[in-house]
C-alpha cells in the first residue's frame, strides 16, 4: 500500500471515475487524494480489488481536489481547460504525467500519475540535507523536468520542495502547470499563486511571468535540499517577500558547480539567469531538451524519451566531481526554450560597468558589478588559461605563426593577419573614455586608443604575450639613457615626426606635455608619477606660470634632446616615458580642459569629430609617418559610447562592431552565450587581467600586529572558495601570491598551502587558540566584493575566527574609511578587501604603493595594511635602482616572497575577462598591458 493516510470523515470516497482510498496531502491549492480508476459498474464502495487475496494492484493516481472558485466563473473554466491541455502535452520522463481533469462538475479535480516516492521537503526534514551524487542527481533529474515542461510552453510557477517527489528511479516533479492554471482563474482578485518562500520577485510584484520564475524556484529548492532551509527564511510572509525583492540569498554551504549555479537562478531580474539548457550545461549534462510530448501517441507504459539512469537519478560514478571541469570544447550550443530571456548581468548592482583602469582600486578590471559573477556556469566549455611566460609573437602580418580564429588564439598569436588597408573599424563601448587628452586619461582603454592619434616617447611592442610587456622606441629613437644614478634621463627624438598640421614635432613639445601634468586644477585625471619623481621644486603648470623655463623638471638641450631630471633613482623610468603623458602637445594650440574635444594628432589617426558620450571620429592622418608600431590600416575608425553594456555585447555577437576596447570583456549574459556557441567561441579570448583582488591585514590592528594571528589566516582562507564567489574559472584565477600574470619576472609559488592544522598551531603561536573576531571591510554596493568576503567568513569560522562584515560607502571607501589609518585604528578594521593592479608591468608598477611603509598616508593611503618592513622597503629601493633589467626583473619575485613573510597581504584571486574579436578584425592580438585588443594594428576585413 503506498504511504497515505486514512481518508477523514469529510472527505469524498469518489471524484468521477476515481475511488479514493487515501489522503496524500494538502495545501493551498487544494487536497491531494490516493485513488484508483472505477471499473464499469463497479461502485465506489466495492472492496478494492488491489486488496483482494490473490488479485494484482490497481494502478494508482495522485488526484487533487482543488480549491477554487472555478464552479462559479465560466471563463476561469475555459481558461483552466486550455492550460491544462497545454500541461497534458508535457514529456513524463521525469514529470508525473497528467491524465485527466474535471473542471465542468461542482468539485473540480485533475488526476495525474501517481509517483510512489517521498516529497523532497519530506525526506530533508526527516534525514538532512542531500550531498554528493544524490544532491547531483536531483539537480539533474528536476532540470530535465523543467526542460520538459517549458518545451510544452509551460511554466510550472510553483516548484518548491514539497513539489518534487524523490521516487525509486529518479526525481519527479509534480502539479506543473497547475499554478498557472490557478492563476488564470485569479484576475479579479489580489491573490498570489505559490508558496512565497520559493517565489521570484516577478510573481511577487505582479509583473510578466517565464520559464525565469521556476530557474529561480529551481535554484532555492536546490538550496533547502542542500542544507536544509530556504535561501530567504521561512518566518512570516512579509518578511520572506521582502528578503526576496530585496536581499541577497543566503546559499550556506553548497559544493562547486552547484552553488555558482543556484546564485545565478537568484538573481532579482529574470533576463539575467541561466535558462535550463544552461544549468544541465554547467552540471555537464549535454543531452538536448526532449521534445514536445504527444498524449495520444504515448504508449501506456510510458517509455523514458530521455535515457534511463545507470545509477541513482543519473548520476554517475565521479560525475559530480568531474563534471562541470570536463564538458567538452565543441558541444553544441543548447536550445532555449520559449520565452526564455538569455541571462546576463546581474541586476542588484546598478553601477554602469566599471572600466579598466591603472592602479584604481575601486576600479576593477573585470567587473562583475554582479552580484557574484559566476558566468563558468553557464559555459558549454571550461577555457584554456594562457599564462605569459615567455615571448610570443608580435603582430607582424608575416609572423608564419599567426593563427586562425580559435578560442584564445589572440592570447598568444595573431589573428587574422592581414596588410590589407581600408575599411571602417567599428568600436563600440558603454561610456565614454575617462579622457582622450594624455595628460587626464588613466583608464587601460583611453591609453590603448591614444595609440592611434597621439606617440609617447616609447609605447609597448605591438602584439601578445610577454614580448609585449616592454616598451620599445616611439617617439624617441631610442630607450632612454640613464645617468649613473638613474636619475636623469635623456631621450632623442626621431627626426621627421610632424603634428597633423605639418609643423615638426620638438623636444620643447614634449617638455610643455609633461609640464601639463603639474597643473592638477585642470589635468587631475592621469598618474602622478611625473609630480611625485621629477625634481621640479614648487612648479604648478603651464596655466599659472607661462614661462617654461621655470619647469625644470624637463629640460631640452636643442629640438631632439628630452631630459628628466628625478629627485632619486628609479630604473623603470622607460615605462613612466611610454605612457601617455608624454605624447608632445603644441602650446599655441593648447586649449587646456577642452583640449580633450579635439587633441592634436602626431600618430597614424586624427579627430574628425567627437561627441562627449556619443561618438568619436577618426580619419587618417596624412603626416604621420610609418614609425613600426601602428599600421594604418583602416580609413576611418568609429567609436560608439553611451549604450548598455547588453547592447554594445549584442552589436560585438551580431557583427555590427570589431570590439571593445574598454577591455572589461563581455557581461554575463553575451559571455555566457557566446561561450555556447561554437561559431561564437571561436572569437573569445579568456585573458587574466592581472588585478589581483586580496585582503590587506591592518598590522596596527591587534590581532593582526602579531604576525602568527596574520599567518593564521593565510593558512586558513579557501582561495577556491574566493575564486568561486568571484565568478569561477571564467571569473577569476585562483592567486597564492601577489604578482599578477603579467608582472615581468614574476613567479608563482604558494608559501601558505591551506592547511587547517598549520592554521590551529599559528593561533596557538599568537596567543589565540581559540581563535579571536575582527572585521572585514568592503565596498558597498559591490556585489563581487560581498560574496568574496562571505567566502572569507566562512572558511575563518572553520578556523575558529569570526569575521564581521562592514559595507562602507564606495566612493569614500578609501578616503574616509578603510584608506585612512585613524579610521581603521578606531573602528578596530583588522581586515580590509580591495583590488589592485599595475600602471606598468613591473614590481615597481605594482608594489609600492600597496607596501612600502614610507607612502603612508593620514588619507587615500594605498597601503591598507600599514605595513613597514625594512626588508620590503629595501628591497623597493633595490629595485629601483637595479641598472640590469635581468635583476630588476629577479627583483619582482623577491619582492613577492618578502611580503607574503609578513603574512600583511592575502592574496585571494586574480580577476579574469572574457574578450571577444568581430569576425571583420583583422590582426586581432591582446595587449596584456592594455587589457584588450591592440589598437595600434587593428584592421578590417
Amino acid at each position: 500500500m503506498p504511504d497515505s493516510r486514512p481518508l477523514r470523515p469529510d472527505d469524498p470516497e469518489q471524484l468521477g471515475d476515481y475511488r479514493l482510498i487515501g489522503l496524500l496531502g494538502e495545501g493551498g491549492q487544494g487536497v491531494v487524494y490516493l485513488g484508483e480508476r472505477l471499473d464499469d459498474n463497479e461502485s465506489s464502495d466495492a472492496e478494492p480489488e488491489g486488496e483482494k487475496d490473490g488479485a494484482a494492484p490497481r494502478e494508482r493516481f495522485a488526484i487533487k481536489l482543488l480549491r477554487t472558485h472555478l464552479s462559479n466563473d465560466e471563463r476561469a473554466r475555459r481558461y483552466f481547460a486550455r492550460e491544462l491541455a497545454a500541461v497534458q502535452r508535457i514529456d513524463p520522463s521525469f514529470t508525473a504525467r497528467i491524465i485527466e481533469a474535471d473542471v465542468e462538475g461542482r468539485a473540480p479535480y485533475i488526476v495525474s500519475e501517481y509517483v510512489d516516492g517521498r516529497p523532497l521537503s519530506d525526506t530533508v526534514r526527516a534525514q538532512g540535507p542531500l550531498s554528493g551524487t544524490e544532491l547531483h542527481g536531483l539537480a539533474i533529474g528536476t532540470l530535465r523536468a523543467l526542460a520538459a515542461i517549458h518545451q510544452a510552453n509551460v511554466v510550472h510557477r510553483d516548484f518548491k520542495p514539497s513539489n518534487v517527489l524523490l521516487g525509486a528511479d529518479r526525481p519527479r516533479v509534480i502539479d506543473f502547470g497547475i499554478a498557472r492554471a490557478l492563476d488564470s482563474t485569479m484576475s479579479m482578485t489580489s491573490g498570489v499563486v505559490g508558496t512565497p518562500a520559493y517565489m521570484a520577485p516577478e510573481q511577487l510584484s505582479g509583473h510578466r511571468l517565464t520559464p525565469a520564475v521556476d530557474v529561480f524556484a529551481w535554484g532555492a529548492t536546490m538550496v533547502y535540499a542542500a542544507t536544509g532551509r530556504s535561501p530567504f527564511g521561512q518566518d512570516s510572509i512579509p518578511a520572506m517577500m521582502n528578503r526576496i525583492l530585496t536581499a541577497d540569498p543566503d546559499i550556506g554551504t553548497i559544493p562547486s558547480p552547484l552553488r555558482e549555479l543556484v546564485w545565478y537562478c537568484m538573481y532579482k531580474d529574470p533576463a539575467h539567469r541561466p535558462t535550463v539548457p544552461q544549468l544541465l550545461t554547467g552540471l555537464g549534462e549535454t543531452t538536448a531538451a526532449p521534445s514536445v510530448f504527444s498524449p495520444a501517441s504515448a504508449p501506456a507504459s510510458q517509455p523514458a524519451i530521455l535515457p534511463a539512469p545507470a545509477s541513482p537519478w543519473g548520476a554517475g560514478p565521479g560525475q559530480w566531481e568531474s563534471g562541470w571541469q570536463s564538458l567538452p570544447p565543441d558541444a553544441p550550443p543548447p536550445s532555449q526554450p520559449p520565452s526564455q530571456a538569455p541571462w546576463g548581468t546581474p541586476p542588484r548592482d546598478t553601477t554602469p560597468p566599471p572600466r579598466v583602469r591603472k592602479n584604481n582600486r575601486w576600479l576593477p578590471a573585470v567587473a562583475a558589478s554582479a552580484a557574484v559573477v559566476l558566468v563558468a556556469a553557464a559555459s558549454v566549455a571550461v577555457v584554456r588559461l594562457v599564462h605569459h611566460g615567455g615571448d610570443h609573437p608580435t603582430t607582424d602580418p608575416t609572423n608564419k605563426s599567426a593563427a586562425a580564429p580559435t578560442a584564445d588564439a589572440a592570447l598568444t598569436k595573431v589573428v587574422n593577419p592581414s596588410t590589407a588597408k581600408g575599411g571602417t573599424l567599428r568600436l563600440t563601448q558603454p561610456e565614454d573614455f575617462d579622457s582622450l587628452d594624455p595628460a587626464d586619461m588613466y583608464l587601460a582603454g583611453s591609453w590603448n586608443v591614444s595609440r592611434l592619434y597621439a606617440r609617447s616617447l616609447l609605447t609597448y611592442r605591438a602584439g601578445a604575450g610577454a614580448a609585449a610587456l616592454r616598451p620599445v622606441p616611439d617617439l624617441a629613437s631610442g630607450p632612454g639613457q640613464a645617468s649613473d644614478d638613474l636619475k636623469t634621463w635623456t631621450y632623442k627624438l626621431r627626426s621627421g615626426v610632424k603634428f597633423e598640421d605639418g609643423t615638426p614635432v620638438t623636444a620643447k613639445d614634449v617638455r610643455y606635455a609633461v609640464a601639463r601634468t603639474f597643473a592638477t586644477d585642470v589635468h587631475f585625471g592621469g598618474p602622478a608619477y611625473f609630480r611625485e619623481l621629477l625634481d621640479a621644486g614648487s612648479y604648478e603648470g603651464p596655466y599659472k606660470d607661462h614661462d617654461l623655463d621655470e619647469f625644470k623638471g624637463v629640460t631640452t638641450p636643442d629640438d631632439q634632446t628630452v631630459v628628466f631630471h628625478l629627485k632619486k633613482p628609479f630604473a623603470d623610468f622607460d615605462h613612466l616615458a611610454a605612457l601617455p603623458q608624454t605624447a608632445p602637445v603644441p602650446a599655441a594650440k593648447d586649449t587646456g580642459a577642452r583640449y580633450k574635444n579635439q587633441p592634436v594628432s602626431t600618430g597614424p589617426y586624427k579627430f574628425a569629430s567627437y561627441s562627449a558620450g556619443k561618438s568619436l571620429s577618426l580619419v587618417r592622418n596624412p603626416a604621420w609617418s610609418p614609425d613600426g608600431i601602428g599600421t594604418q590600416l583602416p580609413d576611418r575608425i568609429e567609436v560608439q559610447f553611451g549604450q548598455t553594456a547588453d547592447a554594445v555585447d549584442q552589436q560585438l555577437l551580431g557583427g555590427q562592431a570589431e570590439l571593445n576596447p574598454s577591455g572589461v570583456g563581455l557581461s554575463d549574459q553575451a559571455r555566457a552565450k557566446a561561450l555556447a556557441d561554437p561559431s561564437l567561441k571561436k572569437n573569445t579570448d579568456s585573458l587574466t587581467s592581472g588585478y589581483l583582488r586580496y585582503i590587506a591585514l591592518s598590522t596596527k590592528v591587534a590581532p593582526f600586529d602579531n604576525v602568527h594571528c596574520r599567518r593564521a589566516v593565510q593558512y586558513a582562507v579557501d582561495r577556491t572558495a574566493a575564486q568561486t564567489a568571484a565568478g569561477g574559472a571564467q571569473g577569476a584565477e585562483v592567486a597564492t601570491n601577489m604578482a599578477p600574470p603579467t608582472l615581468v619576472g614574476r613567479q608563482r609559488f604558494d608559501q601558505y598551502p591551506a592547511s587547517a592544522d598549520r592554521a590551529r598551531q599559528e593561533l596557538a603561536a599568537c596567543g589565540k587558540p581559540s581563535g579571536f573576531s575582527t572585521t572585514i571591510a568592503v565596498r558597498q554596493a559591490r556585489p563581487k566584493d560581498l560574496a568574496v568576503a562571505q567566502a572569507v567568513q566562512m572558511a575563518l569560522k572553520r578556523a575558529g575566527i569570526e569575521v564581521r562584515i562592514q559595507q562602507y560607502d564606495a566612493a569614500r571607501f578609501y578616503t574616509d574609511y578603510a584608506g585612512k589609518p585613524s579610521y581603521v585604528h578606531d573602528h578596530d578594521i583588522g581586515m580590509v578587501l580591495s583590488v589592485w593592479g599595475p600602471d606598468f608591468p613591473t614590481a615597481t608598477g605594482f608594489f609600492p604603493l600597496l607596501v612600502d611603509g614610507r607612502q603612508i598616508t593620514p588619507t587615500g593611503n594605498n597601503n591598507l595594511s600599514e605595513l613597514d618592513d625594512p626588508t620590503v622597503n629595501g628591497l623597493l629601493d633595490q629595485a629601483d635602482q637595479a641598472t640590469d633589467q635581468k635583476t630588476r626583473e629577479g627583483m619582482t619575485a623577491r619582492i613577492d616572497q618578502a611580503v607574503m613573510a609578513t603574512g600583511a597581504i592575502v592574496p585571494l584571486v586574480y580577476d579574469k575577462v572574457v574578450l571577444y574579436r568581430g569576425t571583420r578584425l583583422t590582426n586581432a592580438a591582446v595587449s596584456p598591458v592594455y587589457v584588450g585588443y591592440d589598437l595600434a594594428t587593428a584592421g578590417v576585413g
